[in-house]
């Protein structure tokens, strides 16, 4: 008999479920007292108890395969059908496998070996005639160990059912959408109770819904979805390698009706331009270069503007918009870089209810969204032009801009040119708001011109 007991009884404190413990341990008294047909079907009953209590963990979670297995098992419990669940008992490792993806094939394949040595043990039916299966001590000490190593010491960690539930949540409200509250999100909802493969594939999944808009229903969630992949990326270091591959060949094998969406991918990720193959380099470089102004539909390829590689012809292609086509660009969603184009075009508005329009389509996407020295244009862009200070929307709409800025205020200079221009046009009580906004910072209105005090 093999006397190295102590290692046996450190593997029981891998093991996370209490009671599983407790099954293991009749397995391990078994073993230790020399009654090794008991000791096997004891370890059985440890897997099996096991992974129902997996099961229920996932069911807890939302997983569709673990709820169905678990339905079917308390169903059958409660009406006492002994057959049935001696099938489920039978199947489970195999469910475990195909439907839960609990365990990878070659967990399946010893722990499946461990079932058919059980029959041997509980059923001598199983065993040639007149002949008693007796086990050996490595034997089943192999198989203590391996239920601890594949399935008692392991989280109860989601498969496939990723993929369902993320589908269900990304287009919820209850999905957060700021950036830094996706990425914890992310990864305490799903990287951290997915099995690593899984996580492979749950990147390869979102990427694909970038490049090829694949499923239809992600398509209005896209900043979710780049979010989510960052997460992969910074929050699941170890997967990254394998998503990184599975990436580049989507993208190296694109359609060409996708390679917009390459670009707008590349302007996300840049760090995926040198890995990709030169054709394929070559084709979203052409395909940039070639983009005209004038027969532009699909404007998230400005998104290029932020790639080294893409700037110069996107530069000029943004030049060369029509104000229409700029109110489009501009709304799809706003880049910096259109703020040059956006707040110049209302800077010369030509009549109240244009200016009015231009402040709707061309300024409001951008809020939020400006420094220091974009809100002091705003604010000259409002000051130079009489269409622009007068318009009956102006002050409504500059309040609300400001106040959406958060803690970013336009300079003192600028703030003191509005004031001076305002006061002198007697539009300070229309405009009380946004002073007022822009004084909770310290700032005061600039005194008043010396020949105005004598």
């Amino acid at each position: 008999m093999d006397t190295g007991f102590i290692d046996l009884d450190i593997l029981v404190t891998r093991i996370r479920n209490t009671q599983s413990k407790v099954y293991f341990l009749d397995a391990v008294k078994a073993y230790k007292s020399g009654a090794l047909r008991a000791a096997l079907c004891s370890t059985w009953v440890a897997l099996v108890y096991d992974l129902i209590a997996k099961y229920r963990e996932l069911d807890a979670l939302g997983d569709a395969a673990a709820a169905a297995f678990v339905q079917s098992w308390d169903a059958a419990t409660r009406i006492g059908d002994v057959q049935r669940l001696l099938r489920l008992e039978a199947s489970i490792v195999e469910d475990a496998t195909i439907n839960a993806q609990l365990i990878n094939r070659i967990a399946q394949t010893h722990l499946e070996r461990l079932r058919q040595d059980r029959n041997y043990c509980a059923h001598p039916a199983f065993s040639a005639e007149a002949e008693l299966f007796v086990p050996s001590p490595e034997l089943v000490r192999m198989h203590l160990v391996n239920i601890v190593d594949l399935v008692l010491s392991r989280e109860a960690l989601q498969g496939k059912a990723i993929f369902d539930l993320f589908d269900v949540d990304v287009q919820s409200t209850g999905f957060p959408t700021a950036h830094p509250r996706i990425l914890d999100y992310v990864e305490q909802r799903y990287l951290e109770r997915v099995r690593a493969q899984n996580v492979v594939n749950f990147g390869a999944v979102l990427a694909k819904s970038l490049l090829k808009g694949l499923p239809q229903q992600w398509e209005s969630e896209r900043a979710k979805i780049v979010s989510s992949l960052v997460a992969v990326r910074e929050r699941a270091p170890l997967a990254w390698a394998d998503v990184t591959s599975a990436i580049i060949r989507i993208i190296d094998n694109l359609d060409p009706m996708n390679r917009v969406r390459g670009i707008v991918f590349i302007a996300n990720f840049p760090d995926f331009w040198p890995l990709l193959q030169p054709p394929t380099r070559t084709a979203l470089q052409e395909t940039v270069d070639n983009a005209q102004a004038a027969t532009l539909t699909d404007y998230t390829i400005l998104s290029g503007l932020t790639v080294p590689h893409f700037r110069p012809s996107l530069i000029q292609l943004v030049g060369e918009l029509t104000d229409d086509r700029l109110e489009q660009a501009v709304a799809t969603p706003p880049l910096i870089d259109l703020w040059p184009r956006a707040v110049d075009r209302y800077r010369r508005s030509g009549s109240y209810r244009g200016s009015e329009a231009y402040f709707r389509d061309l300024i409001t996407p951008f809020s939020g969204r400006l420094d220091t020295q974009q809100l002091d244009q705003l604010l000259d862009a409002v000051t130079d032009n009489g269409q622009n200070w007068d318009a009956g929307g102006t002050p409504g709409s500059l309040h609300a801009f400001l106040r959406e800025a958060g803690t970013t205020r336009p300079s003192p200079a600028a703030r003191d040119r509005l004031y001076q221009e305002l006061r002198r046009s007697r539009r300070l009580e229309r405009f009380e708001d946004a002073l007022t906004l822009l004084q909770a910072d310290g700032w005061v209105f600039p005194p008043l011109p010396q020949e105005e005090v004598e």
